[in-house]
């Protein structure tokens, strides 16, 4: 009996244990009642999320005007852009070049990019929500300057704005610090303190590129039941039908919609699906060789309504560039895409 008992008695203990663990490693944010608020916001009074480092920024805002949508700017604050230095010279092998002797080559200098305007993607609205309102783990009240700096608040280079009704509200936002787990918010005002949860101020990072939206399209393919493909003064128009499913979708010319053609279906796949998108640019910015000339136009259509176009161009160095009804501006996309105008071209000119 005694061995039973202690054997009740211990394994009592280790329940208590694992359930103490489960509620020490609880997520926060998933526990509803026990946040606080730090921020009254809704969808139509929050107006701007600014963040800073100091160095860089990013500004979240939601347009309700054209071109409606959630937008980001992001850039380098101002007199904090880099200087690009001369790149300097590197040793290449000639592997058996003239003499078998190495050549000095000119490197690359960086490119900065310039302050951008993108549309923000999904986790860009997900992340709106967050602040609608703004809520923290715990409310830790005002703090000496000793536990301010422990905490990484004194002299942290971030800086949050938060735009409410026409009132922005002033916050300082933790460094990252070693041994410091989870992120701090100084309000300026009050200087009242607050443990954030989750990953928010990771998401939200001025160098970061997780809150663009790279989609050339927000539709899907089976939304359009109609495109035309356009090279200079000649076009072609196409049907599109059985899209629900993408093994029995067909592609056939308009004028013998009954005999699909597997060339031109194939060929649309790989516009539609396959294009990556390697660099996107901001709102009315060119590409730095210049304005491409448009080589390709595709027009979307669904029951004789428009749906959405795409164009693809070409710059003075061949570099391939795309944009749409949902990029900002022009988006790089990768090397092998300007053979598809090679084959939109041979398909238009049939």
């Amino acid at each position: 009996m005694k061995a039973r008992s202690t054997a009740i008695q211990g394994a009592l203990a280790a329940t208590a244990l694992i359930a103490a663990y489960v509620t020490w490693q609880r997520p926060k944010e998933t526990v509803t009642t026990d946040t606080v608020k730090v921020l009254e916001a809704t969808k139509q009074s929050l107006e701007k999320i600014h963040l800073d480092d100091s160095t860089r920024f990013i500004d979240v805002v939601r347009h309700t005007e054209a071109p409606a949508g959630l937008w980001l700017t992001q850039g380098y604050m101002p007199g904090k852009t880099p200087v690009i230095l001369d790149a300097g010279f590197s040793l290449v092998s000639l592997d058996g070049g003239i003499d078998g002797g190495p050549l000095l080559v000119a490197n690359k200098p960086a490119v900065i990019p310039p302050t951008r305007e993108v549309r923000g993607n999904e986790r860009a609205d997900n992340l709106i929500e967050r602040f609608t309102p703004l809520e923290a783990s715990r409310a830790l009240g005002t703090l000496s300057d000793e536990k301010l700096n422990e905490l990484g608040l004194t002299g942290s280079p971030r800086n949050l704005e938060v735009t409410v009704a026409g009132t922005t509200h002033h916050y300082v936002v933790s460094k990252q610090l070693q041994g410091v787990i989870g992120t701090y918010l100084k309000d300026v005002k009050t200087n009242d303190v607050y443990l954030m949860s989750g990953t928010l101020f990771n998401e939200l990072d001025p160098a970061s590129q997780t809150l663009v939206d790279r989609r050339l399209h927000t539709f899907k393919q089976p939304e359009f039941d109609r495109f035309t493909v356009i090279s200079g003064d000649k076009r072609a128009e196409f049907v599109q039908t059985s899209a629900e499913i993408a093994q029995t979708a067909k592609v056939a010319r308009v004028a013998t919609p009954d005999v699909p053609e597997e060339l031109v279906k194939n060929w649309h796949d790989k516009i539609w699906s396959r294009v990556i998108v390697t660099e996107v640019l901001g709102r009315n910015e060119a590409p730095r060789a210049g304005e491409p000339r448009v080589e390709l136009r595709i027009e979307y259509a669904q029951r004789g309504a428009a749906k959405g176009w795409a164009e693809i161009a070409l710059d003075s160095t061949a570099g391939t560039w795309v944009r749409t009804e949902n990029t900002a501006g022009w988006v790089a996309v990768h090397q092998g895409t300007d053979e598809l105008i090679i084959e939109g071209k041979k398909l238009v000119g049939k």
